[in-house]
């Protein structure tokens, strides 16, 4: 009795021991915002398969600091001017995500734009591909035709492409191609694949059979296109459009509100930007293919988001870089296999450096010994957990004004309000202050100084007082 025990414990430990480590796939876009509207059958698939967080934020709504702190777990907060965390990390560091993985038996693999920058975090993958920077530009970042492709001069960039080109001219396309025969070569081992593509981020250049998905009159302008009523006058949001023609108009002056899209433009824009979502949700669904044909997809997780939002309009911005919930607020979907659940909704409210303890967790590893997120598991497990209402975020000024040129805006995101503190970390002291209720989804009219806002304020400061607190921020 006791060896056919000892047998069967022999043979247990030997199975858990020789069974695989489930798979990840992280995929991230660029500058997506959640969007109903746009057509994305696959994305929507996955979505019911797995759990949806309808209240997600970035922690800064710029690329590179957002990236940095999905992947480090680490707030912004903790990094110098513009949130960027290179010299923190120099000083304290730190096991990435995708090193954490590697270190523990995975193959890791980086596959288009996963960090900002080229060389960042290169000795945490075992595989990298990205289509080279040419002299500082993207020569391939967006364009299908060659003639876009070979401008040289950022300013001429066109804002919009619909031409009919072959998907192999688009770099998305060809880093989903690379993608899925690293699929192929890694299927025996456990993988951490990140695939980072770069749409639907100006230009909204995408093939033109997306772009026929719709028809342009579907589309109008935003009706809550006006800068918000007493809102920022520190942060100048006009800066993303004006990169590209015709929108070339300088945002470095405080006129840049008078700078208008007409209807026309406006429609445009959307339209195309709903085209580069729907290119975007077509390349997701042939890595859900790839991974189905391979016999992958039960031993895979498969993570979706974006590394900020973005503005079509409202609130007369087209970009992001603020703390506005459009700015902030991002898709994110979450399916493990392993994972049984009925609701398929969380409506707490997480943080994108809470991907990095969460993602450990699911597939077994330690958590990592620092990181500022916290894990997802007790929000997945139940809907109503606690510790789940409000999300950070924090923005830095980027005008050539010196005056306002390093002031720090710490936000606070809950189910009705939005509040901004502006801190000038020379005097140590606040020098704008914004509370807006949602009505409509995001930010209208700044409510600050009225007497009934007097206990949402403290209690939001307080929040973001105790929240920086852990940075020595005091």
């Amino acid at each position: 009795m006791i060896k056919k025990g000892f047998c069967f414990f022999l043979i247990f430990v030997l199975f858990s021991c020789s069974e695989q480590k489930p798979n990840v796939l992280f995929v991230i876009v660029d500058d997506l915002r959640p969007l109903d509207s746009a057509i994305t059958p696959n994305i929507d698939l996955l979505a019911q398969k797995g759990i949806r967080f309808t209240n997600a934020y970035s922690q800064y709504a710029n690329c590179s600091p957002s990236r940095q702190s999905i992947f480090y777990g680490l707030s912004p907060v903790r990094g110098s001017r513009g949130g960027n965390l290179n010299r923190y990390l120099k000083n304290n560091p730190q096991v990435s995500m995708p090193n954490h993985f590697k270190q523990n038996g995975y193959q890791t693999a980086s596959l288009g734009k996963v960090y900002h920058g080229s060389k960042d975090d290169r000795k945490a993958w075992n595989y990298f591909h990205d289509i080279p920077f040419e002299k500082g530009f993207h020569p391939w970042e967006s364009y299908g035709s060659i003639k876009n492709q070979q401008i040289k001069d950022e300013s001429d960039r066109p804002a919009i492409e619909m031409v009919e080109e072959p998907l192999s001219k688009y770099n998305d396309y060809m880093i989903s191609l690379e993608a899925m025969e690293m699929m192929e070569k890694f299927k025996g081992d456990p993988f951490f694949m990140v695939v980072g593509f770069r749409k639907p981020h100006l230009p909204f250049a995408a093939p033109k059979q997306f772009w026929d998905l719709y028809q342009r009159d579907q589309f109008e302008p935003s009706k809550y296109n006006k800068a918000p009523f007493k809102g920022d006058s520190i942060v100048y949001q006009w800066s993303e459009l004006s990169s590209y023609k015709p929108y070339k108009n300088s945002y470095k002056t405080e006129n840049y509100r008078q700078n208008k899209v007409t209807e026309d433009q406006s429609s445009e824009l959307i339209h195309g930007y709903h085209a580069c979502v729907s290119y975007i949700d077509f390349l997701v669904g042939l890595l859900l293919k790839k991974l189905a044909a391979l016999d992958l997809d039960k031993k895979t997780i498969v993570v979706f988001t974006s590394d900020h939002g973005f503005h079509l309009g409202e609130q007369q911005i087209w970009g992001k870089h603020s703390n506005y919930k459009l700015s902030t607020h991002v898709p994110l979907i979450l399916y493990d296999p392993k994972l049984r659940t009925n609701k398929k909704t969380r409506e707490g409210f997480v943080e994108l450096l809470d991907l990095y303890p969460t993602l450990s967790e699911l597939v077994g590893l330690n958590k990592p010994k620092m990181v500022d997120g916290k894990s997802l598991i007790p929000l997945i497990n139940n809907p109503k957990a606690l510790n789940y209402s409000a999300a950070f975020s924090m923005y830095q000024s980027f005008q050539k004004d010196l005056s306002i040129k390093d002031l720090k805006a710490y936000a606070v995101h809950s189910s009705n309000h939005t509040y901004i503190e502006w801190w000038d970390p020379k005097i140590k002291k606040i020098v704008q202050q914004e509370l807006y209720e949602l009505k409509n989804g995001f930010e209208e009219i700044n409510i600050f100084e009225e007497k009934s806002s007097e206990g949402i304020v403290q209690e939001f400061s307080e929040k973001i007082n105790h929240y920086n607190s852990r940075f020595n921020l005091q």
